[in-house]
């Protein structure tokens, strides 16, 4: 399972924008201060709470299950899964982030993005993974 890195930068930021914005909403009703401040609180707590519902959507968009079995290879990705024999596979490319499949007709290739850094432990075992099916696949030991 390929899955992005925790989005605690975006969620960090979202809780200081709902703290900041609610503290100028506390601070608008009990001071007396313009109105504006009060609506300025609200828009910076309701900034705060879209950037926390982005984040965590789009870190678990970017999530990918890969099943390499004797057959071949399946890729499930956002509910939608894509299967390749191994005997299609004529080429595996890989440019940071994507690793792509190639077969005879583009169509078919397949393309996983890794949603982490580029030394990443669980993608460099996929790769490792891959090679050894598809040199059992050619028949290479």
């Amino acid at each position: 399972m390929l899955r992005a890195a925790p989005p605690v930068r975006p969620l960090a930021i979202a809780a200081g924008a709902v703290v900041l914005g609610a503290l100028l909403l506390v601070l608008g009703r009990a001071a007396g201060v313009p109105v504006v401040l009060g609506v300025l609180g609200g828009l910076v707590l309701l900034a705060g709470v879209a950037l926390a519902v982005a984040a965590l959507v789009l870190a678990a968009r970017l999530r990918t299950e890969v099943v390499l079995d004797d057959d071949g290879v399946a890729v499930t990705r956002r509910g939608s899964r894509r299967s390749l024999p191994w005997r299609e596979v004529q080429e595996v490319t890989v440019a940071h982030p994507r690793l792509t499949l190639v077969t005879a007709e583009p169509a078919r290739e397949l393309s996983l993005v890794n949603p982490r850094r580029a030394g990443d432990e669980r993608f460099l075992s996929l790769l490792a993974r891959l090679q050894q099916r598809l040199d059992a696949d050619r028949g290479y030991h």
